[in-house]
């Protein structure tokens, strides 16, 4: 006979024997059910106890965890922040423009000064 051992409702193990084997529940104390079954059978099936039967073990949809929306969260943060240091860096290249035109109006008008006061 075939056996497919039982553990949470999936198959773990598929044994063919005459009598019925036993194994000890795993290391939390969860049992191990022991279930007669065909050539069908495969490791990681699902066991519905309730109807008897096996199905094949569908994964859950992707659900994101909380991990990852902080990382995508960081990301999107760090675009936020990338966004925001370059609209500062161009208002400090604006900032100092001005300062340099400023600057070079002042020495056109100390040089236009200087050159009144040698011609006195």
């Amino acid at each position: 006979m075939k056996y497919a051992m039982i553990l949470l409702n999936r198959v773990i193990g598929i044994i063919e024997s005459e009598t019925i084997p036993v194994w000890p529940p795993d290391p939390q104390g969860n049992p191990v059910t022991t279930v007669e079954c065909d050539e069908s059978v495969e490791l990681g099936m699902v066991y519905d106890p309730e109807t008897g039967e096996f199905s094949e073990y569908i994964p859950p949809a992707y659900v994101p965890s909380q991990l990852d929306k902080i990382e995508e969260q960081v990301y999107s943060n760090n675009d936020s922040s990338l966004i925001i240091m370059e609209a500062m860096a161009d208002q400090y290249e604006q900032t100092e423009e001005y300062r340099l035109n400023d600057m070079e109006v002042q020495a056109t008008i100390f040089e236009s000064v200087l050159a009144l006061s040698e011609g006195v």
